[in-house]
């Protein structure tokens, strides 16, 4: 009643209080609270409460995902005069159709299979960015939007990207293979070249010693081995003595 009616902008904190006859008290709990939003009926609630949008060809996808949330102890006046109730309340109520909201934008940009594989963690992040920079003014700290699950395909069209995530990993296998072989073959034509030009070089080397092999070597390589007596080699059973001569 009076100038005074309404919620009063402070925050009580822990202790004893009269209330008076025209006022009333609320415990609000600022606790983070986590609410799943899923396709089963074994968390949250009993009907089907998981995110449902399309992508940019129209095609029908889904997740389960989990929001945690909780009050601004400074703002709690704000939030209960904004949305009233408790931190599960405003999930379910408020939070779940910005949520909504949000990942119909986004998945309305791409196709499927970028929804599924390289934009998945995008579209979560923006997700999470949008409902967090709506609710932080009136008090309501986004904590974490998490998945709980794969996005959820058409049959159909899960098979075909699956198909081609694994023509393009098998594409990826035979490419190395092929890369290892040719690595092989180059390993194997220069263990080749390099053993075709060692023969080369030992094929140069005994022409060069045939053509320094003169008779007067042969002689002077003889004497450096003479020991002064007149050396004899054996043929036709008799003994023939080696003549040496030397330069005078």
């Amino acid at each position: 009643l009076g100038d005074n009616k309404g919620v009063k902008p402070e925050v009580l904190s822990v202790g004893r209080y009269w209330v008076g006859v025209y006022w009333d008290l609320y415990v609000y709990p600022t606790n983070q609270t986590i609410y799943p939003f899923t396709a089963g009926s074994d968390e949250g609630s009993p009907v089907d409460e998981a995110m449902k949008f399309q992508d940019k060809d129209g095609l029908a996808l889904s997740c389960d995902i989990a929001v945690s949330a909780h009050i601004n102890v400074e703002l709690v006046p704000v939030a209960f005069q904004t949305y009233g109730g408790d931190m599960e309340n405003i999930i379910k109520t408020y939070i779940r159709q910005d949520l909504l909201t949000s990942f119909i934008d986004f998945s309305s940009k791409y196709s499927s299979e970028q929804l599924y594989s390289t934009k998945k963690m995008e579209m979560l992040a923006y997700v999470k960015t949008y409902v967090t920079e709506k609710y932080s003014p009136t008090g309501v700290i986004i904590d974490d939007v998490a998945y709980k699950s794969q996005l959820v395909l058409p049959d159909g069209v899960l098979k075909a990207i699956n198909d081609k995530i694994e023509a393009g990993q098998l594409a990826m296998k035979t490419e190395t293979q092929v890369l290892q072989s040719q690595a092989e073959a180059k390993k194997l034509v220069a263990k080749a070249e390099g053993e075709y030009q060692a023969k080369i070089l030992e094929a140069k080397g005994n022409i060069a010693l045939g053509n320094s092999i003169t008779e007067n070597l042969i002689r002077y390589r003889a004497f450096e081995k003479w020991n002064g007596v007149s050396p004899v080699y054996s043929g036709n059973g008799s003994a023939l003595p080696v003549i040496m001569q030397s330069a005078k």
